[in-house]
C-alpha cells in the first residue's frame, strides 16, 4: 500500500523539527558549559597556551562536570563531589601530578607477627578516641605526650621508597626512624606542607624499635589493634572520587596510591 504524500512530508517535517530541537539544546547546553567554564578559569586563575588547547581542556571539564553531577545524582551517596582546581584534568593526568605521584611498591616481604592477635574481641572497648587518650605510641609507652616532626621525615626520608610530598608508606617512614635514632620535636622542625633540605644534626626526642602491620582484610585484627593504640592507615590518592572530593564521609574501593 503506497503512503500518501502529505504523510510522508508530515513525518519528515516531524523528524526534522525533533532533530533541530535536539541539536538547539545541545548547543544551549554547550554555551552554559562554556560560560561555566570561563567562570571556573577566572576563579581559579587558570591560562591556556591557544585556542587548541583551550578546546581541549574545555572537553575535558565538560566530561568532568557531568561525572560529577551524575555522581552527586545518586542516592544513598555519604560524601559528595566538586568542581575543583583539578577539574580541566583527566585522573591520569591527576594521577601524574607532583601532589599526587604516590609511591612505587616495594616487592620487600613485611614484617611477620600480630602481637595482638590472642587478644579476645568481646574484651574490646564499645568505643576509643585516642585524640582524647593522648594520641600517640610515645605517650602510651612513657606517659609523655611529644609534638614530633612531621618535616624531618618529609625532608630525610628521600633514599628510599618514601619520596616526600611525592609519595611514601608509613612502612619505610617507620624504617627511617628506627636507623635515624627517632625523630625531633615539632617546635624544632616545623612542619612546611613542602618538601625541604634535609636539617642534619637534629636532637631525637623520641623513638620506636620496630613495628607491625596489621592483617590484612582483617576487621577483628584492626579492631584489637585500634583498641590498644593509634594506627597508621593510607588512602587511595588517585581516583576520580578522591580527585574531586568536596565532603562527607568518602567510601569506595581500595586502591594502592598511598597518603
Amino acid at each position: 500500500m503506497a503512503i500518501p504524500k502529505d504523510l510522508v512530508i508530515a513525518i519528515f517535517v516531524c523528524a526534522f523539527s525533533c532533530s533541530a530541537a535536539l541539536a538547539a539544546r545541545d548547543l544551549s547546553d554547550d554555551s552554559a558549559m562554556v560560560a561555566r567554564h570561563e567562570q571556573w578559569m577566572a576563579q581559579y586563575s587558570r591560562v591556556y597556551k591557544d585556542a587548541n588547547e583551550k578546546a581541549q581542556r574545555f572537553e575535558v571539564f565538560k566530561a568532568n562536570v557531568k561525572f560529577i553531577e551524575s555522581f552527586n545524582a545518586a542516592v544513598n551517596r555519604k560524601f559528595w563531589l566538586g568542581v575543583n582546581q583539578f577539574a580541566d584534568l583527566t585522573n591520569e593526568e591527576f594521577r601524574a601530578t607532583k601532589t599526587n605521584k604516590g609511591f612505587k611498591p616495594s616487592s620487600m616481604k613485611l614484617p611477620i607477627g600480630f602481637r595482638y592477635e590472642n587478644v579476645s574481641v568481646d574484651a574490646l572497648p564499645a568505643t576509643i578516641d585516642w585524640r582524647t587518650n593522648g594520641a600517640g605510641i610515645v605517650k602510651i609507652s612513657t606517659g609523655k605526650l611529644i609534638s614530633l616532626s612531621e618535616q624531618e621525615l618529609v625532608d630525610c626520608d628521600v633514599h628510599g621508597e618514601d619520596q616526600g610530598c611525592e609519595g611514601g608508606l608509613m612502612d619505610d617512614a617507620f624504617k627511617f626512624i628506627i636507623k635515624n635514632g627517632g625523630l625531633t620535636t615539632e617546635s624544632s622542625y616545623p612542619y612546611a606542607a613542602a618538601d625541604g633540605k634535609c636539617k642534619s644534626g637534629s636532637n631525637s626526642a623520641a623513638t620506636i624499635k620496630g613495628y607491625e602491620d596489621v592483617p590484612a582484610n582483617n576487621e577483628a585484627a584492626l579492631m584489637k589493634a585500634v583498641a590498644n593504640q593509634p594506627v597508621s592507615v593510607a588512602v587511595d590518592g588517585g581516583d576520580m572520587t578522591f580527585q574531586f572530593y568536596s565532603g562527607g564521609v568518602m567510601t569506595g574501593s581500595c586502591a594502592f596510591l598511598p597518603h
